[in-house]
């Protein structure tokens, strides 16, 4: 909760800073990556893994118990990791959602003083 505090001020800090820039000077979605990139980052991630799985049992000095019980050990740590960074994408497209919206209000408010 206190790194969500501590986040949340310095996006207040960044949206402070953004007010003093031009609309040109300011990101333009296309600066981030796209989704069908990520996606086919995680979809080569998980072809990758099955295809190295499949190598370690075919080449495995180990008996297929203790393959399998590394191989399962292995599988579980990897689905730790995917939620791990979904998490963190998660919250970097809130913040990001919640700048946006900042953003909009501001603009909105300018054009309706103007």
């Amino acid at each position: 909760m206190k790194r969500d505090d501590e986040l949340e001020l310095a996006d207040d800090e960044q949206d402070d800073d953004l007010e003093d820039l031009d609309d040109e000077e300011l990101e333009e979605p296309g600066d981030y990556p796209s989704s069908s990139g990520v996606r086919g980052f995680v979809v080569g991630v998980l072809v990758g893994a099955l295809v190295g799985a499949g190598v370690a049992l075919l080449v495995a000095p180990a008996r297929g118990e203790t393959v399998r019980r590394h191989l399962g050990r292995s599988i579980r740590d990897f689905h730790d990791d995917a939620r791990d960074q979904l998490d963190d994408w998660r919250g970097e497209a809130r913040r990001e959602v919640k700048r946006q919206r900042r953003r909009l209000t501001r603009k909105l408010n300018r054009g309706r003083r103007g």
